[in-house]
This record gives structure tokens, C-alpha cells and sequence, in this order.
């Protein structure tokens, strides 16, 4: 079910927010809590119940590893948190990376394939997730959690499917007063609201807008100039940031109406002036688990800090990250070229290298996000290749006959919308900023108000679009 859907935003929610309210003033917070989770698992398997088993099974599989590795005694403790790590990963690695590997050895194996596995859906974030539940209790950051309280945590809807990740200790102590204590406050509900009508907009507006030039490029990247493979490569990068911020939003919103705060996702990363900088502003649930769950701990099996050791653990941690989003090539190389600037950025700073101007800075941070996103974004390793080359194509750079037949399929919203995400993403507010400084006011009120009927009106006459990162 797409948070854009008439599905949810019709029925689903506000069926689900209603009969929390109404159960938490009548029954108290664990009857809320109870069909929170009732509606989550329904939201999980309303496109296919089969995902249903897959998830209920790594619930209890974990919630049992994690009773079981609270109460054991060192050594045994550290092995069962190593049979642990090992078996959610090889869980994760059954549905995503089997075959993918197998083909890489394919001469060697003779060809052996394994049936392909649909992966469920968003196992890859309910997966990291346990994983930094387990660490946690190993580390006694927090006890282990009931069932009860530990399958709502994992299950609940507006992020099991595609984050933003959380951790136990910050949401779990929630659940004991769910939806606050005389029901969601009014401003609670008020600001929700105002972070899930700024995510539908950035999702149904903005980046479909922008996928519209973005598709069509990548699409024909034997055929572009220059310059057109330059703007398909930059409508991607803006695509995929609306895309993913606005699901962010949305999700943030959609638990903030239930009386829980999610982690925020993005802050205004396009902005940044170092991929340091970048990487604490884009998909940071993300970069906090590979910076607490992946490059402290290779750091720690090096034995030795120092700069070649940061580095080398920056780019094993990060090529872990790209791969983690499928399997695919494209996304080992994202990963790489991250972590090689990851590195770059670091020595730059470690060694008092000369500091750029500040426009300099960013234009050289946006280029290299850019690259890494255009290679994201390429169907294999060959097509980001032809996509790169088609940047620097010198014969005829400035032909734009493909971006004009794209062009002239875009409504005057379209175009519109193309000037304003523009605007947006450079320079406007973040939403997190524009969340904390929200106030209900009737200014406020219409504002929410009008967007959600250009949105509504937009979503009758256009197909409702998938978001990106479901299929990770």
C-alpha cells in the first residue's frame, strides 16, 4: 500500500489514527498499541500475504536470540551474538545476494542457479533493524523487549517498509503512553498532518516531475549529448531526493498523528559542502547504522588508528552500504565511489589541506554525489559507463533534440513544479527545520490545506508511482 494511494490516505489511516484514539481514551495504551500492530501487519501483507510468514519468523526468530543472549555468560554471550549477526545476514543474503553471487562464479559452478526469491518487502530495513537491537542488548543499552512490545517495534507501519531505520531504545519507551495521554494533542495531530502533506507533495509533485526528464534520459543514453545527459543525471539526483525525502516525511508524519516520533531522514543534504558533510544530511538512519554498526567495529578488528585504517574501514563500511540496497553491480560501485571520497574528504581534513571557498566546496560535493547517483541509478555497470561518457560527449554537446521530445511531454505543472523543486532543493527550508518551527495557525491550515487538494487533484489525473526505494 503506497502512502500516496487514495487506499491509505482515504481508508486505511484514518481508520487505524481514529480507532487508536478512541482505544486510548476507552481502553488504555496497550489496547492502541494492539491494533497498531493489528493494522501494521495488515499494511505489510495488503500486496501479498506470503510476506506476512517471512517477517512474523524473523520476529520471533530474534526475540528469542535476544532473551536468550541477555541472560547468557561471556564467552557464550559473544557467540551467540556472532550466531546471531550470521544468521540474519545469511536470512538477508538468501532472498537478495545467492544467485547473484553464484552468477559472478557461473564458470566455475557450471552454471548452477538457485530458483529466484522475491524478496519481502523491506527486509532489507527490518533486517539492519534487529540487527542493532541485538547489538544493543548484547552491549545491555537496553533489556529485551517483550514480544508484544518487540514485534510493534519491528512491524510498525509507517517504516518497516522502507525505513527510516530505527533503534529499540528510542521508540520502544514510547509504546507505554501511546498516542499521549488523553489521546494525540491537537498540535501533535496538527504537525503530523503538516509533515505528510510537505512528503505527498514532494513525492506526487516534485519527483514525479523530475522522474519524467530523469526516465527518458537514462533510457537513451547511447543517443545524448552533453548537456542532456548532464540534466537526465541531475533530474535523477533531484528525483530521488524528493522520492525518498518525501516518503521520509510522509512516514514521520503518519507516526507523529499516532503519538510516536520517528527519526528524521534528511536535511537538506543537496546543500552540503563535503561528502562528510552530505552523508549526516542524506538517509542519516542510514549513515548512523554504518557509522556505529560497520565502520566502528572494522576499525576496532584493525587494532591500529590511524589515517590508512580510517580510510580502509570507511571504504569496506560504505561498499557493505551500497551493496546492501541489492544485487547489483552499480550498487557495489555507489558504495566505492562514496567511500573513496569518504577517504579523500578525511585526508583533506586530517592533513590541514588548503579550505576551498565555499561555492567551490559544493560544486565539487554535488559533482561527485551526482556521479555516484547517476551510477545508482544505471541498470548495470556498462549503462553507467555509456551514461558517463555521454556527459563528456564532445560531438554535438549541445544538441538537446532528446531533451525537447521529453520536455514537450510535460504538462505546464510539470515545468512548474521543475522551477519549484529547483528552488526547493537549494534553497528553501528543510522539513525538519519546518517542522519544529510549525505552529497551528489558520495561515497554516490553509496552506496544508491547499496542498493537499493540488496533490489530491494531480494524484486523479496522473498514475500513482511507486516509491523508489521499495524495491530495496
Amino acid at each position: 500500500m503506497l502512502f500516496n494511494s487514495s487506499e491509505y490516505m482515504a481508508m486505511f489511516f484514518p481508520v487505524v489514527l481514529v480507532g487508536c484514539l478512541l482505544l486510548r481514551k476507552h481502553a488504555g495504551p496497550k489496547a492502541a498499541q494492539a491494533w497498531i500492530l493489528a493494522a501494521s501487519l495488515f499494511f505489510y501483507t495488503w500486496n501479498k500475504s506470503a510476506y506476512l510468514p517471512c517477517l512474523a519468523g524473523s520476529i520471533l526468530v530474534n526475540w528469542l536470540l535476544a532473551r536468550t543472549l541477555s541472560a547468557a555468560a561471556q564467552p557464550a554471550r559473544k557467540r551467540l551474538l556472532q550466531l546471531s549477526l550470521v544468521l540474519n545476514i545469511t536470512y538477508l543474503c538468501l532472498f537478495k545476494y545467492v544467485n547473484f553471487f553464484l552468477t559472478g562464479f557461473g564458470s566455475l559452478l557450471h552454471g548452477f542457479h538457485l530458483p529466484d526469491l522475491e524478496f519481502p518487502l523491506g527486509i532489507s530495513f527490518f533486517t539492519l533493524m534487529q540487527i542493532m537491537y541485538l547489538v544493543d542488548v548484547y552491549e545491555q543499552l537496553l533489556p529485551p523487549l517483550n514480544l508484544f512490545d518487540y514485534s510493534t517495534f519491528v512491524s510498525f507501519f509507517p517504516y518497516v517498509i522502507s525505513g527510516p531505520i530505527a533503534r529499540a531504545k528510542r521508540i520502544k519507551h514510547q509504546f507505554g503512553d501511546f498516542g499521549g495521554k488523553d489521546g494525540a494533542p491537537a498540535e501533535l495531530l496538527a504537525r503530523g498532518l503538516f509533515l505528510f502533506t510537505i512528503g505527498l507533495f514532494k513525492k506526487v509533485l516534485l519527483a514525479d516531475a523530475f522522474a519524467k526528464l530523469a526516465n527518458p534520459g537514462f533510457a537513451a543514453a547511447d543517443h545524448l549529448s552533453a548537456i542532456e545527459a548532464i540534466v537526465a543525471s541531475l533530474a535523477y539526483t533531484l528525483q530521488i531526493y524528493f522520492d525518498f525525502s518525501g516518503y521520509s516525511d510522509m512516514a514521520i508524519g503518519s507516526a507523529l498523528m499516532l503519538g510516536i516520533e520517528i527519526p528524521r531522514n534528511f536535511d537538506a543534504p543537496l546543500r552540503s559542502k563535503s561528502i562528510i558533510e552530505f552523508w549526516t544530511r542524506w538517509h542519516i538512519s542510514l549513515s548512523q547504522f554504518i557509522t556505529t554498526y560497520l565502520y566502528t567495529p572494522i576499525m576496532k578488528s584493525l587494532r591500529r588508528i590511524s589515517l590508512f585504517t580510517s580510510a580502509l574501514a570507511t571504504l569496506i563500511a560504505m561498499t557493505i552500504a551500497g551493496l546492501w540496497h541489492g544485487p547489483a553491480w552499480t550498487f557495489v560501485l555507489y558504495g566505492v565511489i562514496f567511500g573513496l571520497a569518504l577517504a579523500i574528504n578525511q585526508y583533506w581534513r586530517k592533513k590541514n589541506m588548503p579550505v576551498l571557498p565555499g561555492f567551490v566546496s559544493w560544486m565539487l560535493t554535488f559533482a561527485v554525489v551526482n556521479i555516484a547517483l547517476l551510477v545508482f541509478r544505471s541498470e548495470n555497470v556498462p549503462a553507467a559507463v555509456h551514461m558517463l561518457a555521454a556527459m563528456f560527449n564532445l560531438h554535438h554537446p549541445l544538441e538537446v533534440a532528446t531533451l525537447c521530445a521529453a520536455m514537450a511531454n510535460l504538462t505546464l505543472v510539470n515545468r512548474l513544479m521543475l522551477l519549484l523543486g529547483t528552488g526547493v532543493a537549494f534553497f528553501g527550508k528543510s522539513s525538519d527545520v519546518l517542522s519544529r518551527e510549525f505552529k497551528p495557525s489558520l495561515a497554516n491550515a490553509i496552506g496544508v490545506g491547499a496542498a493537499l487538494v493540488a496533490s489530491g487533484l494531480f494524484m486523479c489525473f496522473n498514475t500513482s508511482q511507486s516509491f523508489l526505494y521499495f524495491q530495496f
